[in-house]
């Protein structure tokens, strides 16, 4: 059927005026071409029609059907954003509303339904805009066989316009604004698209014809074919009475399971079955899954669950978006921002907008988990959610990388393993009367946990150190230059060890409000947008004290050589010694600061981002604390206030040095 209309509509395609009749083989030459390409001012028409394809193959083939819809379910509900040049939506943008709600008829989801099946059936579809002076304020769908391009002699302009065919049958040549084409490439004609049914039209055929068979099969009884003669002769009077009333009688629905009866002795001969009534299932389903290869979706859309990949529901709703279903938006976008967008003036992108399809939301668990893991690599998070499609926004010191601090083995740390406690002095304790021997255990707790960081980051920090002498000791001419250079560094790995703490003790915090029965379901996130902000800006001052600390120093040193006469590479020589002898000490100093900075605000936000709405001052439990800390032992604040000294929370830096340096004291928090 679908092989007999391709045929005549070829045939019906050629312009024999064109052709030399008198050189057969120049006619066929130009007959072969004029099917690939189409002349100037000759409208072009497809190599099946809509009608055809929508009847005989969408209308009588159910895996054709099947696999449609569940296209056009997949995809025709996924609304459509404006996006400005930032990326930003704008919202209630005049195309959004127009494309939502197209004209008084349809919506646009009717709209998208009409657009994927013609494109898929016949590989394009026509939508006529409705312009409002020069921008669309409703769109209509119409029937592709009523539309056909016709190409301009100017490659410039590419088309004339349209041969648009009226209900009446009148052909009407229209300009090329009246209509928007979508389609898949046809890579034979430039102008019109190529759908499913051409390729799938002799699949379609045969299983059309399996069904019509296996029906006539039903209706004789389910009887194989066969011969029926009698023993004896009948005359042909005979033969077409005896005809006539075995039809009448047996042909029948009615009459399906009724006896035969015959007035002779009759013999049966059966005939050899064909391949389809030999093998009809395995036949059907070779049928259905070249059909559903044909439109491009797997066969378990179809019913076929023995021959497809898919191992759950989930996975298959999934790759039906990821592969199908969103491939075609991004055909049908492509076009949107090339015809419709530039009709808005503004500089403006058309997208899909996915965020709320349950299939692909399912997987964002998975996604963050190759997150972490990729973090941990020291991967930065700019790339991270550009490759995985988060959708976080920029936020400050996201491209850089940071290294894996915190998968340092506890034997190399020297970090104590996080046990369970007591009840006496570890779990039962955070509450807001407790015994002495409980805040000297809930102290040790976490300072022990400090003191094993400690050499973790002097060992981060002291490379560091050398590295700068050996820079300045290179050129002390152009010392500011030098400190300049080695800052990003230094800042890259300041942020990496800031957030690693604050990770570290912000989970340590969670594990013991959980432990503590403390009312609170939560879990803590080092990755807010407030911790990520705290710690880039924190990084990038410590830096900017730490190095300018060291440009000071360097600058006396420089500056006393060449008060004692110093040659350049004395000085050089000098600074080089300063560092070896001093590096340790000076990482040692930077990385107790950093730890009781980053942990105190680790901390702290843990305890807010439980609910705690109570916080309490813990002093080090040895004679090596602070007087005035001392003092504030016990002292207790609501969670957002400051406690005596003007501190947000233990380590913070805006209680200057005379504060933080060497302090060892910790928080607790609770909620009342």
């Amino acid at each position: 059927m679908l092989e007999k209309i391709r045929n005549k509509i070829a045939v019906s395609l050629l312009d024999k005026k064109s052709f030399d009749t008198t050189s057969p083989e120049l006619a066929s030459f130009y007959q072969g071409l004029y099917s690939m390409f189409s002349l100037p001012g000759q409208p072009v028409y497809t190599e099946i029609t809509a009608a055809k394809a929508i009847k005989e193959g969408y209308k009588m083939a159910v895996p054709i059907y099947r696999g449609i819809r569940a296209m056009i379910q997949a995809a025709s509900g996924i609304p459509w954003v404006v996006l400005d040049v930032n990326g930003e939506q704008i919202p209630n943008h005049p195309f959004t509303i127009a494309w939502a709600h197209p004209n008084p008829e349809f919506s646009g989801q009717d709209n998208m339904e009409y657009i994927i099946a013609h494109m898929i059936l016949v590989g394009a579809s026509y939508v006529r805009p409705i312009y409002d002076t020069k921008q669309p304020r409703e769109f209509w769908i119409e029937m592709p066989d009523r539309i056909q391009p016709i190409p301009s002699s100017d490659r410039n302009k590419w088309l004339d316009g349209w041969q648009y065919t009226d209900e009446l049958g009148v052909k009407h040549r229209v300009a090329k604004e009246t209509f928007i084409q979508f389609k898949q490439i046809d890579p034979g004609n430039f102008y019109t698209g190529m759908g499913a049914m051409l390729p799938a039209g002799r699949v379609i055929d045969t299983y059309n014809e399996a069904l019509d068979t296996q029906k006539v099969s039903m209706q004789n009884r389910g009887m194989p074919s066969g011969h029926l003669f009698p023993e004896e002769p009948m005359n042909p009077e005979q033969f077409d009475k005896f005809k006539r009333k075995f039809e009448d009688n047996y042909l029948d629905k009615s009459n399906r399971r009724m006896p035969w009866l015959y007035p002779n002795k009759m013999n049966w001969i059966e005939s050899s079955m064909t391949p389809v009534e030999l093998d009809y299932n395995n036949s059907l389903w070779t049928n259905i899954r070249q059909i559903a290869s044909a439109i491009g979706i797997d066969p378990w859309w179809l019913g076929d669950r023995e021959h497809s990949t898919y191992n759950n529901v989930q996975e298959a709703r999934r790759s039906l978006y990821e592969d199908n279903a969103l491939p075609m938006l991004d055909d049908i976008k492509a076009t949107l921002n090339l015809k419709v967008a530039p009709l808005y003036g503004d500089n403006i992108t058309i997208a899909y907008d996915v965020s709320n399809i349950a299939a692909l939301r399912d997987d964002f668990g998975k996604k963050t988990e190759q997150a972490t893991r990729l973090w941990a690599m020291g991967v930065p998070f700019q790339q991270i959610n550009s490759n995985l499609e988060l959708g976080f926004d920029e936020f400050p010191g996201w491209g850089r990388s940071y290294l894996p601090f915190s998968v340092a083995p506890v034997m190399e740390s020297g970090l104590p393993e996080i046990v369970d406690e007591p009840e006496t002095t570890g779990a039962k304790s955070l509450h807001m009367d407790m015994t002495e021997e409980q805040k000297v255990a809930e102290w040790k707790r976490i300072d022990s946990r400090r003191i094993g960081w400690w050499g973790v980051l002097e060992k981060r920090f002291e490379p560091l150190y050398t590295k700068l002498g050996n820079a300045i000791a290179k050129n002390p001419k152009d010392l500011d230059a030098v400190i300049k250079q080695e800052m990003p560094e230094w800042e890259k790995t300041l942020t990496a060890i800031t957030l690693t703490l604050v990770e570290d003790f912000g989970k340590q915090m969670e594990g013991r409000m959980k432990a503590a029965h403390v009312p609170l379901e939560y879990k803590f996130d080092p990755f807010s947008a407030a911790i990520r902000a705290w710690v880039s800006a924190h990084a990038a001052e410590s830096v900017v004290t730490i190095l300018g600390t060291q440009r000071e120093a360097m600058h006396d040193l420089i500056v006393q050589g060449i008060g004692n006469n110093l040659t350049n590479t004395q000085i050089a020589k000098s600074i080089r010694q300063f560092y070896e002898v001093n590096a340790r000490t000076m990482a040692m100093r930077i990385a107790r600061t950093e730890t009781a900075v980053a942990a105190g605000y680790g901390s702290s936000q843990a305890g807010k981002q439980s609910g705690a709405n109570k916080r309490r001052w813990l002093s080090s439990r040895d004679d090596r604390v602070r007087t005035d800390h001392q003092h504030m032992d016990g002292e207790t604040v609501g969670i957002d206030e400051q406690y005596s000294n003007g501190m947000s929370y233990v380590g913070d830096p805006t209680g200057g040095p005379e504060n933080i340096i060497n302090c060892r004291c910790v928080e607790q928090f609770f909620k009342e």
